[in-house]
């Protein structure tokens, strides 16, 4: 089969769109997709190790913060324009506005198994651009986790490599090499 050359534009869905398509079943119980600048991209596999931060994040932050004040999020979107990503684990307020689609976070966590590129490239410009004051990747494989935080426009003017993941405004401190430990 010959290679097709392709000389058109990428065409871009909105955030609309993509929910008619979401509700209409065009995806089927296993696709795993999340519209970023309107462009759908498939989500990296879930593997043991993933999966385990995941649980160990939600049951520890459902245990940290005030849940009278914020709510802990697993498997949801966010409605950040033409873009809906499905980040690992969020917080939001629970007086936020569009609580089925919250439009911004008190903190973000993604887990980088194989999305580390994605998850340290393009996602920091989205979240930073919906005000996300913390957002943490932990890299897994790597063995060390980011934080980027103080969002200014749609770029974080801190970005570091921590040996303890912090949140002040949510009163959160966790040991990174505690959060790796729960991968096996």
């Amino acid at each position: 089969m010959a290679d097709v050359a392709v000389d058109s534009e990428i065409y871009r869905l909105t955030a609309e769109q993509f929910h008619v398509l979401i509700e209409s079943g065009s995806f089927d119980e296993k696709s795993r997709v999340e519209l970023i600048d309107g462009v759908l991209l498939e989500m990296s596999p879930r593997t043991a190790e993933h999966e385990n931060v995941i649980a160990w994040l939600n049951e520890r932050l459902f245990e940290l913060v005030d849940r009278g004040r914020y709510q802990v999020r697993v498997g949801a979107s966010l409605s950040l324009g033409d873009s809906e990503p499905e980040p690992d684990v969020f917080v939001i307020d629970r007086d936020v506005e569009r609580p089925y689609h919250p439009a911004t976070a008190a903190l973000v966590v993604e887990v980088a198994v194989s999305s580390r590129t994605r998850d340290l490239k393009v996602k920091p410009r989205l979240y930073a651009g919906a005000g996300v004051p913390v957002y943490w990747v932990i890299d897994v494989e790597r063995e060390r986790a980011f934080q980027h935080s103080d969002p200014i426009g749609d770029e974080y003017r801190l970005v570091e490599v921590v040996t303890e993941l912090t949140a002040p405004h949510l009163g959160l401190t966790l040991s990174v090499a505690d959060v790796l430990a729960s991968a096996r």
